[in-house]
């Protein structure tokens, strides 16, 4: 996905300046004047505004003059104006909040999930593993005696770890076997070389094929 960063502006008020001559014509109440707030944004969702930009014109010369051509007073009436309707510039920052409120969440939750599925492992269990090589593959649990596992390891690896969900296919799992202790299991979750356990709802029936020898 590609992601835009810039900036724009956005009109947010416009109005007349009371009591206000026009520096060059000497008009009065023929000021208008636009406010326009510049804001930061990705992909066009609004993050947060970053400046304020003030236009004058004289209806009657049309002339324009800038913010620091106006007196003192007007531009105190100018800075006091209230831009209530720009909160919604803030909405995309609040949305990325929300977002990384809920990935820790999610992320603290699975482990706490994965803690305790790895000391029960069961038939079908699907593990994303983080090899030594950096990249992430799965391993599926064939067999469960008391002290073993029994796997077959995915053929295919992937370059981040959320990528491991899209390798687990049946087609991808060969005859890349091997055989654990339940204790070198968690031994592998506590060196984070287990980073996920997906237990299928229905447990698979136990495969019968020949296995390297446990690891200890």
């Amino acid at each position: 996905m590609l992601f835009l960063i810039g900036t724009r502006d956005s009109n947010l008020k416009n109005g007349v300046i009371l009591n206000e001559k026009c520096p060059k014509c000497k008009s009065e109440n023929e000021l208008y004047f636009s406010i326009y707030r510049k804001y930061t944004h990705i992909t066009l969702i609004p993050l947060f505004p970053v400046g304020k930009s003030v236009f004058i014109k004289c209806n009657h010369c049309q002339e324009n003059f800038d913010y620091e051509d106006l007196s003192e007073s007007t531009q105190l009436q100018l800075r006091n104006e209230k831009l209530d309707n720009s909160i919604w510039m803030f909405s995309g920052s609040a949305v990325l909040a929300l977002l990384l409120i809920f990935t820790i969440n999610n992320y603290f939750d699975q482990k706490d999930e994965t803690r305790l599925l790895i000391k029960n492992p069961v038939e079908g269990d699907i593990y994303n593993l983080k090899l030594s090589n950096g990249c992430y593959s799965n391993m599926r649990i064939d067999k469960v005696t008391k002290d073993s596992i029994y796997t077959t390891h995915n053929d295919f690896d992937a370059y981040l770890p959320y990528e491991a969900d899209d390798l687990d296919k049946a087609e991808n799992y060969s005859n890349r076997q091997a055989a654990y202790s339940k204790t070198a299991l968690i031994q592998l979750y506590e060196n984070d070389e287990i980073i996920k356990i997906k237990r299928s709802e229905y447990p698979m029936e136990p495969q019968k094929s020949e296995y390297f020898p446990i690891t200890k």
